[in-house]
């Protein structure tokens, strides 16, 4: 991997054989992110993605072992509790110009890949929804609605 800071963050280039969230994850504890946007694109393989199915309160995963397209990579970064956290959709693209898209859990980069970090001045956390079962975003302010 390698790096180049830019006004608002910073700009990275993952190398062939990288897996995307365990190295990005380690470069934002290695340069104390405290929040942030992301955002890709490359070309990636041995991919897992997921759909939240909110009756089963679970992610339903899918592994893809060819080479895909990255079409847009796009999430934020936050804390749960002291380790953080990348949130990140995915639409890939394959040979035969179809996509797939969901949740992103984890791939190899096949090719490269060139991910914009934008960096959040305050810590973003998340925390626990009893409901959901999911770690979601906790924000200081809130508009009722209805």
């Amino acid at each position: 991997m390698e790096y180049q800071p830019i006004k608002s963050g910073f700009l990275v280039r993952l190398f062939r054989d990288e897996k995307l969230t365990e190295t990005l994850l380690a470069f934002i504890k290695k340069r104390k992110i405290q929040g942030g946007s992301i955002s890709g694109i490359g070309a990636i393989e041995k991919v897992t993605i997921g759909y939240f199915d909110r009756n089963e309160k679970q992610y339903q995963r899918r592994e893809f072992n060819d080479i895909y397209e990255v079409v847009s990579y796009i999430g934020n970064i936050s804390y749960v509790r002291d380790e953080p956290l990348i949130h990140a959709h995915i639409i890939l693209g394959d040979r035969e110009f179809c996509s797939y898209a969901g949740h992103f859990f984890e791939g190899t980069v096949a090719v490269t890949m060139e991910v914009f970090i934008t960096v959040a001045d305050d810590m973003i956390f998340r925390e626990k929804d009893d409901d959901l079962q999911l770690n979601l975003l906790r924000l200081k302010s809130q508009i009722k609605s209805g």
